[in-house]
């Protein structure tokens, strides 16, 4: 588990993406997804930083914003919601927000194929703590 303060924290791409199955870098699978824990109160705010449309060749660049490039998804089982955390295409920008938390938990599963020479995934996931405060009744 890992506990998510206000302080910037980062997945990286790579954490999920070694051979070796006792590696702490197993971590992000669907069999030992990502948990995360803020404090009592507090909600988690995701986003992805994709960097990933920089380190292909310009002709294998998405040229649409709707081409998805999957990355996992985030599991919240509060509310049983489950939104995916994709890159957008090669006009997107480099960090898009993917969800904040209805509750202080949330598992987080990465689900990028092998990397091949040619595309390897390269992003990092933020995640971070957030005070919510309510204004009136």
């Amino acid at each position: 588990m890992v506990s998510v303060t206000t302080e910037a924290q980062f997945i990286s791409s790579s954490s999920s993406t070694s051979s070796d199955v006792n590696s702490v870098s197993s971590c992000g699978s669907k069999s030992h997804p990502w948990r995360l824990e803020a404090a009592a109160g507090q909600r988690i705010n995701i986003s992805l930083l994709d960097f990933t449309a920089m380190s292909m060749s310009a002709a294998d660049r998405p040229r649409d914003r709707v081409t998805c490039r999957q990355y996992g998804y985030v599991l919240e089982k509060l509310n049983k919601r489950n939104v995916s955390v994709c890159g957008g295409g090669g006009a997107q920008l480099r960090q898009s927000h993917v969800l904040i938390s209805h509750s202080n938990n949330v598992m987080i599963v990465q689900t990028t194929s092998r990397p091949t020479a040619d595309n390897e995934p390269n992003f990092l996931i933020k995640v971070e703590g957030l005070s919510i405060h309510y204004n009136g009744v």
